[in-house]
């Protein structure tokens, strides 16, 4: 259904195709969700609006435009019409057309709204560019023009060699006056090994505008409980560095979990932090290669479960699905309601509704 939705497309505005990647699998995963997230919302779209307009933003960077949609809107009919069979008709089809037009409407008004106050996209440049494993790199972006954005969200990146393949990073600091960024980088995708691997200071990419609602909660006189997995402790550690610069800093507990002590990159940086404030704790956890004079043996989620008790606390959590996954079941089982955990799992394969999501409990 989505090669053909696109092959209609392009067939019918041939000029499209170049805002796509070659490789398309990833866009048409993506589409599917998005759509189908609309059309189960189609009744009232108001309550998916606000991540309508993020996605619309999301678009700018491509260079969409809003008579661009009205093509895309074509092309989902015709798709419609092909795969409904005889279940299609001309009342069918006119409820399509309005539910699509009213749809393209609420994209374009998001991207209209963005354009008022910030650019399509930044460019960036690589000023540093330290390999810490042999898969991982912490890259540090000079951007070009003032980037904002809170502590925990991620930004789309864009490197030459990929032209139109964006793939999501965490920024691990808070916004800074000088403009620079930095992002872990963990070689496991095409744009992730260009970034790790080939990569140098002096180097330009393009970012897109930040996302994400893996970010403080203000509203909240808890305690906190931080886990972070493999490149998922680069938000982790930017949320972390914001309670530091807060008046009056709650209780912090950090567990950062990897397979082997090299996985833990940047733990000395968050043990340094530790050694100045007294109401701050780190622990570290090693599933597979064991290091007990620097780590916990197990998973950071057995780890979790083996220390205090987490009452009085928000979670963050934030890594590979499978940790994410079994971390929040451990939360769950430990008393925690949903909207005391805030999550992003770090997938390839993640979907719209993953990246732009309101809810806190969802990514």
């Amino acid at each position: 259904m989505p090669l053909y939705l696109f092959s209609d497309m392009f067939l019918r505005a041939p000029q499209l195709r170049e805002m796509f990647p070659v490789n398309m699998r990833s866009q048409r995963d993506r589409l599917m969700s998005a759509l189908t997230l609309a059309v189960e919302n189609c009744a009232n779209l108001a309550e998916i609006t606000p991540y309508l307009h993020q996605l619309g933003r999301s678009h700018r960077k491509f260079g969409t435009e809003p008579e661009q949609y009205a093509q895309w809107s074509a092309s989902v009919v015709n798709t419609m019409r092909r795969f409904s069979g005889n279940a299609w008709d001309d009342e069918l089809e006119r409820e399509w057309c309005v539910f699509l037009a009213t749809l393209s409407q609420v994209l374009v008004d998001g991207a209209r709204q963005d354009s008022t106050n910030r650019p399509s996209h930044w460019s960036a440049e690589v000023i540093s560019h330290e390999r810490r494993a042999i898969d991982t790199a912490v890259i540090r972006l000079l951007i070009d023009e003032p980037f904002p954005y809170v502590p925990g969200q991620s930004a789309p990146i864009e490197v030459g060699k990929w032209p139109n393949m964006w793939r999501y990073y965490s920024m691990a600091n808070v916004p800074r006056q000088d403009n620079t960024i930095e992002i872990h980088v963990k070689a496991d995708g095409a744009v992730s090994q260009t970034l790790v691997r080939e990569m140098h200071e002096g180097d330009i990419v393009k970012l897109g505008a930040p996302v994400g609602t893996l970010t403080l909660n203000p509203n909240t006189e808890r305690n906190i409980l931080l886990v972070a997995g493999g490149t998922g402790f680069a938000p982790i550690k930017a949320i972390l560095e914001h309670v530091i610069r807060l008046p009056v800093p709650p209780w912090v507990s950090l567990f950062v979990g990897a397979r082997e002590p090299k996985g833990l990159y940047d733990f000395d940086i968050v043990r340094t932090w530790a050694e100045r404030h007294s109401w701050l704790n780190v622990r570290a956890a090693l599933s597979e290669i064991g290091a007990p004079d620097v780590a916990a043996s197990g998973t950071v989620s057995e780890v979790v479960s083996r220390y205090g008790r987490w009452g009085g606390y928000d979670a963050y959590v934030c890594g590979p699905p499978a940790m994410v996954d079994s971390t929040v079941s451990m939360l769950r089982e430990n008393g925690f309601s949903d909207n005391r955990i805030r999550l992003e799992r770090f997938a390839s394969a993640a979907t719209p509704t993953q990246r732009f999501a309101t809810s806190t409990t969802t990514g």
